[in-house]
């Protein structure tokens, strides 16, 4: 039988191929000669194939025990492809993966692919997962996958521990979840989820009650990630879950100490009230006298309750000016008060509070609210981290410049200023008085 002639136009294709590939690639015969060397591969090795081709392979790698000097025996004895990922010998700094492989009757083949990078950000992507899982464990996170076409839901083991349940006990299913919330707040997070599906919404927080196996009722909080389908049918819902009930106890502790505080408050001031009452009839006080003072005790209990409302973080300066002036307002469209929501701390909601107050009640009793035509107008901006509030008069009797500060203009220009940072400045004008405010916001 004669020998088949080698395909020489099939090898002449072959090494075209081999030396247009950016792999590394060089191959032995049966003797372990190189008999194929691209140029990828005189790059990475900085050699010539007329250094190279030729000679023996155990020359030019001499390491023949070594992990990869094993891989190519395999692969020529056992005709057993084999496959290596370790940092290069021949190029310090770099990681490749070689490709070790039989080829044919004629010798082994290697292919060797320099993944540096990707072997680097694959480091970097186990040691964020680590850290990732380090955290999610240290804070009791649970992370669940809800598949919503099927129902199956994925829990994480932290999940588990929320819900207060064995390992490996969780149903994997949405029936299994509704089971463990309590029934009016099941009913309120199939709505919102719903409403949240309708709408598109990529993203969605929420908390709710579960009642546990042992019959503890706990708070958790979460947030989660929609997935949907090209055509807007959703398909995954991806979240977090906390428990949240230490921090919603003392929420609810805190609110019932707030509510004691504003409680003795305002005893406090009813006590205070009555003491000046005694005091003012004993001394003959003018009654002007004593329901000015009793104004401004109306008007800092009118602040505290604002305050109690927003459990003493915060209050709008909106709100402070609605109970500031309620008293005088008649809803007849003769006081206007509008501006952005501004937030302004405790202390200073309680000091703008008492000048609303001053300069409401002498806008009844000698300004623009005197009168049956008289308006005020209380305007604000929040523009470039500033407050600007104006309080001006219209329409009343002709304004005559007072001869001497009274309290009120005091507590204004002194006292309302020093509380904002800021200035406050009151003018006399004879078609109204105005008074114009100016501070820094994040107060």
């Amino acid at each position: 039988m004669k020998k088949a002639k080698p395909d020489r136009d099939a090898d002449a294709r072959l090494a075209a191929v081999l030396e247009s590939i950016s792999d590394v690639f060089y191959a032995v015969d049966r003797d372990w000669r190189m008999v194929l060397f691209n140029r990828s591969a005189e790059e990475f090795f900085r050699m010539t194939r007329g250094e190279v081709l030729g000679r023996d392979f155990w020359e030019l790698f001499p390491n023949r025990e070594s992990e990869f000097g094993r891989l190519m025996q395999a692969a020529m004895d056992a005709r057993r492809p084999g496959r290596l990922t370790a940092p290069s010998a021949r190029r310090p700094g770099r990681t490749v993966q070689l490709k070790i492989t039989p080829l044919a009757e004629e010798g082994v083949g290697v292919a060797i692919d320099d993944i540096t990078e990707r072997a680097e950000a694959e480091r970097a992507l186990r040691r964020s997962q680590q850290r990732l899982d380090l955290a999610v464990e240290a804070h009791a996170i649970g992370i669940f996958d809800w598949h919503i076409p099927s129902g199956k839901i994925v829990w994480s083991r932290e999940e588990e521990v929320i819900f207060g349940l064995a390992p490996g006990s969780f149903g994997g299913d949405i029936a299994a979840w509704r089971a463990q919330l309590l029934a009016e707040d099941l009913a309120r997070m199939e709505r919102e989820m719903g409403a949240a599906m309708a709408a598109r919404q990529e993203t969605m927080a929420f908390e709710f009650r579960i009642r546990r196996p042992d019959g503890a009722v706990r708070w958790v909080e979460g947030a989660a990630r929609f997935l949907y389908a090209p055509d807007g049918t959703p398909t995954r819902m991806v979240g977090t879950n906390m428990d949240v009930t230490d921090r919603k106890e003392a929420e609810q502790h805190q609110r019932l100490l707030i509510n004691e505080l504003n409680h003795r408050v305002k005893n406090t001031l009813a006590i205070v009230q009555g003491m000046a009452w005694q005091s003012f009839r004993s001394i003959g006080a003018a009654r002007d006298a004593a329901d000015a003072f009793e104004g401004r005790l109306t008007a800092l209990a009118a602040a505290h309750d604002v305050l109690t409302r927003q459990n003493w973080e915060s209050a709008s300066i909106g709100s402070i000016v609605a109970e500031a002036v309620a008293p005088h307002h008649a809803g007849d469209g003769r006081l206007i008060a509008q501006g952005p929501s501004v937030r302004l701390e405790p202390k200073t909601a309680v000091a703008l509070g008492l000048a609303m107050h001053e300069l409401a009640t002498n806008a009844v009793k000698y300004g623009a609210l005197s009168g049956p035509e008289g308006r005020v107008e209380v305007q604000w901006t929040a523009d470039d981290g500033r407050l600007r509030l104006t309080w001006r008069e219209s329409g009343g009797p002709t304004v005559v410049r007072p001869v001497r500060r009274g309290f009120g203009a005091r507590l204004l220009e002194q006292g309302l200023a020093e509380e904002l940072r800021g200035s406050v400045r009151l003018e006399f004008p004879p078609e109204g008085v105005v008074c114009a405010v100016e501070a820094p916001l994040g107060l």
